[in-house]
């Protein structure tokens, strides 16, 4: 490994230096299988003294914990068993190690038998492959212990396995002993394989999906009648033939039995209520329905038929059958009476489940002891470990893990990690942010011209304590919105006569939030193309606007604004490398004309890539990598750094990489390079020529190199979206030699080389912070901790959730970069203050200022944490309900129908 590490950072360090006029800084970190041994061991005996205990089955308490052997033998006051390992707990939180009871990790190759419809004989547990990475960064999230499941190609696929989550061991050593045996059904558009174009085996519907339920178990009941009536004349002293043995029938049988547990695929509630009602025909129970979008319209018959649900925190319109998905599910199906979970289907989500539970506070108003259990004690007693794990009670086994702050919060980060009474992790600082951490940066004000005039109405918010976003808070303060605008802002403002007050005493105002590279407009449902036009074909195309493109009436748009984002940055997401230009709009108004803020505010460029590489199934760096799709997803933007795959390969797929170059190999500038720069002279000559030409001299207009001309000349802004460090280099060496004015989108490696992009001055917006590290030798914490790194080194920054589906997770985004390093007050700049001033336009919008756009936000917390909503929102000053979108409407009109239903249940 050493050796591989040590040509892996040669190469890097050779091929950087062989780009002219760039400086390569200290050496960055990385990480190892030696830097992932934990700091320290306990023996299986340990107490955690004076740490706040979550038990997810009561209320936080302040105590101790005490374990013996692997297992849990005190909570509260306790005295330590002979010969512990202490623990100083002081200032820290105590939580149970997560349960995901859906995983595709350390699983070897493929995920799907999808050759025939009914795989009941093939078995996960053949296929562990303890050496995934994945297993020891999901650690580094709290999780103890997975259900890796199979995909969901076919109606009926294969059986499950259970594991204990411990880094460097064998596959039986992580197998969860006396785990119930389960196997995975699916419904929908997986088994029927909508997205293949030449699907050629049955079932192509729903109607085929549950023939298949029927007609397999009809003839499992009659295979068991054969094993019934020979097993009869054996015990009656006949010598009857064994019917033929079939190892499929056997696991259907299993299933009638109640030996082998069912876990289902689903989307819709209509084949929700299918598969409840054919299970109910056939006598068996359903262990859980697993994604169960849709659950939440159906609770109630879930519920009466005590079927659990398994479902995601807030993943929607990635397709059809996920387009009515909403964030209230899990809260909804929890009233109902449903035991109810939360999973990740993700090999990047799973290190994030604490926080993905924590979104239910927002969504549902969920207790905290319910919400934990989420990710904890529910998911374990759908697995029937619930004896075993998922709370921290005396007897049950000691999967513990440390946090600094309350474990729902996206603002915490895990510190350690036990399973069974050991230490299978401990946080590293590979950046040495605790340390040195990076400085909140100050802000020389930038006064615009305002005051209250007669004649229009004043608002009035009082008594808040208001943040500018570019200065300290102002307790107790009021801001004053006119026509628009904001017209004053103090702890000593007077409030004209006449004006709207509103009291925001124990509040808090926050600038509204900008997110940049949206798609907000342009896409509705990722797998239907009639409702995505993010990308235009035919190659570079700079003369494109998504403007008039912008669909006023989508979904997406009060789902996105819904925590607070009040104007985004809509652009292309594909095509080119010259993809179009993007525009800035508001997210208020019943057409793009009175959306519009600026139009073609900046040319957005895919920057050919070097070192490139493909994954096939993995995580796409939005959080979906939909592992249990009958497709194969590819990530096109996961480059690893010099074009050097790791042995391992990467993350969740066991694949091994090749080195796609030599020490001395001089890194050479990408396939493409050549050809932007000869349009770029292009469209400068052009305009030169048209300038200069009088009468018919003038060149004949071209639309592409007329509107490539001012991006040319460095007057507007242009976009390169960028991935590994190799390619950042090329990026910044080719925008200073051709004299661009250039942002730096994705940038997912920015860490690697963050003394050149200092030097080079260049704005840089991070996203996703919600991803995987590019590379097996990145320390694990890489994307989260990296918007710190580059505040640190004085690199102008902003942060994207790149998502296309949940925008409205930005401040979550921001927040978790704030658990890894990044100061508060600069995790809020990212996504207020920052993106103004990359789009240039931070006199009138990011900040609570005099003169600027009355986008205010009102939350009873900070803005940052997932249980303070926003409660009151203003885009230009006019109040707008953050909760007039899709997901509300839905969420209550099924929760009055589940009322209306237990209402009748009483009654009957």
């Amino acid at each position: 490994m050493k050796t591989a590490m040590t040509t892996a950072r040669r190469f890097l360090c050779a091929s950087l230096l062989s780009v002219p006029a760039l400086a390569l800084g200290d050496d960055h970190p990385y990480e190892t299988d030696e830097h992932r041994v934990p700091a320290f061991q306990t023996g299986g005996d340990a107490v955690i003294r004076n740490v706040t205990i979550h038990s997810a089955v009561g209320p936080a308490v302040q105590g101790d914990v005490a374990v013996k052997d692997g297992k849990i033998v005190g909570v509260g006051e306790v005295e330590a068993p002979e010969g512990a390992h202490e623990i100083d707990g002081e200032g820290m939180h105590l939580a149970p190690g997560v349960v995901d009871c859906h995983s595709h990790m350390a699983i070897e190759r493929g995920v799907n038998e999808g050759t025939v419809s009914i795989t009941a004989e093939v078995t996960i547990a053949d296929s562990v492959n303890p050496d995934d990475l994945t297993i020891f960064r999901a650690l580094a999230g709290g999780v103890t212990t997975i259900r890796q499941l199979h995909g969901s190609a076919n109606a009926i696929g294969g059986r499950d396995s259970v594991l204990k989550l411990k880094w460097k061991r064998t596959a039986d050593e992580l197998r969860f002993p006396g785990a119930l045996e389960g196997i995975k059904f699916a419904l929908g558009e997986n088994p029927k394989r909508s997205r293949s174009r030449e699907n050629t085996r049955f079932p192509g519907t729903r109607m085929g999906v549950e023939a298949i339920f029927y007609r397999a178990f009809e003839r499992a009941r009659e295979y068991q009648a054969e094993w019934d009536a020979y097993e009869k004349a054996k015990a009656a002293g006949d010598d009857p033939a064994p019917p033929r043995r079939d190892v499929r029938l056997d696991v259907l049988a299993g299933i009638l039995e109640g030996d082998v547990h069912v876990h289902s695929h689903c989307y819709r509630a209509d084949e929700i209520l299918m598969l409840i009602r054919a299970s109910q025909h056939f006598g068996f129970q359903i262990a859980t329905l697993q994604h169960v979008l849709e659950g939440y319209k159906v609770a109630h018959e879930m519920a009466e038929a005590k079927v659990p649900g398994s479902t995601f925190s807030d993943w929607w319109a990635y397709k059809v059958e996920a387009y009515d998905a909403v964030p209230h599910c899990a809260a909804l199906m929890m009233e109902a009476g449903v035991l109810t979970s939360i999973n990740s289907d993700s090999g990047e989500m799973v290190r994030r489940l604490y926080a993905e539970a924590g979104k239910s506070l927002r969504y549902g108003d969920m207790g905290r002891v319910n919400a934990l259990q989420l990710v904890t004690l529910n998911p374990a007693k759908q697995l029937g470990i619930g004896d075993r794990v998922g709370s921290i009670e005396v007897g049950k086994d000691a999967d513990l893990v440390l946090l600094n702050g309350d474990p729902l919060s996206p603002r915490t980060r895990v510190e350690w990690t036990m399973v069974d009474g050991h230490i299978e992790f401990t946080r590293r600082d590979a950046f040495g942010l605790q340390d040195d951490p990076p400085a909140v940066r100050e802000i020389e004000a930038t006064a615009v011209a305002a005051e209250v005039t007669e004649g229009d109405p004043v608002v009035a918010l009082v008594g808040g304590t208001i943040h500018p976003a570019t200065g300290p808070a102002i307790e107790q303060g009021t801001l004053l919105m006119q026509s628009g605008v904001i017209v004053a802002v103090g702890a000593d403002v007077k409030v004209p006569f006449g004006a709207t007050i509103i009291d925001c005493a124990e509040k808090h105002l926050w600038p509204g939030m900008i997110s940049l590279n949206s798609a907000v407009g342009l896409q509705e449902i990722g797998a239907v193309r009639a409702t995505i036009d993010t990308r235009e074909m035919g190659g570079d195309q700079p003369d494109l606007r998504v403007t008039a493109s912008i669909n006023a009436d989508s979904a997406k748009i009060g789902v996105t604004r819904h925590n607070g984002i009040t104007r985004v940055q809509t652009a292309p997401q594909g095509g080119g490398p010259l993809m179009g230009q993007s525009a800035v709009l508001r997210l208020a108004g019943d057409t793009w004309e009175e959306m519009l803020t600026v139009d073609r505010d900046m040319l957005h460029v895919r920057f050919p890539s070097s070192g490139r590489r493909r994954f096939f199934g993995e995580d796409d760096g939005h959080g979906h990598d939909d592992h249990d799709s009958c497709d194969e997803r590819v990530d096109y933007d996961d480059w690893l750094t010099a074009g050097i795959e790791p042995v391992q390969g990467p993350p969740g797929r066991g694949r091994r990489g090749r080195d796609s170059g030599s020490d001395d190999e001089e890194a050479k500038e990408p396939d493409g390079v050549k050809e932007l720069r000869d349009m770029l002279a292009d469209a400068r000559e052009y305009a030169r020529r048209r300038e200069l030409a009088t009468g018919g001299s003038k060149p004949a207009f071209d639309p592409r190199l007329d509107a490539l001309a001012p991006f040319a000349r460095g007057e507007k802004k242009m976009g390169l979206h960028v991935g590994n460090a190799q390619t950042i280099l090329f990026a910044v060496k080719f925008a200073q030699e051709e004299n661009l004015d250039v942002v730096l989108y994705g940038a997912r490696e920015a860490w690697k080389v963050v003394d050149v992009l200092a030097q080079a001055a260049i704005p840089v917006v991070l996203g996703p912070i919600w991803t995987s590290p590019s590379s097996s030798y990145d320390p694990y914490d890489a994307p989260f901790a990296q918007a710190a790194v580059l505040a640190r080194a004085g690199v102008p920054f902003a942060i994207m959730t790149a998502d296309t589906d949940n925008e409205r997770n930005l401040p979550l985004q921001a927040a978790t970069a704030s658990a890894y390093g990044l100061p508060e007050q600069e995790a809020v700049r990212a996504v207020t203050y920052y993106p103004a001033r990359i789009l240039g336009v931070a006199e009138r919008h990011g900040s609570l200022e005099v003169g600027r756009a009355g986008d205010v936000l009102v939350t009873s917390g900070h803005l940052l944490d997932v249980d303070a909503p926003v409660e009151r929102m203003f885009i230009d000053g006019v109040e707008v309900d953050p909760r007039a979108d899709k997901h509300t409407r839905l969420y209550r009109r099924y929760r009055e129908r589940l009322h209306s239903k237990q209402g009748v249940a009483r009654e009957e």
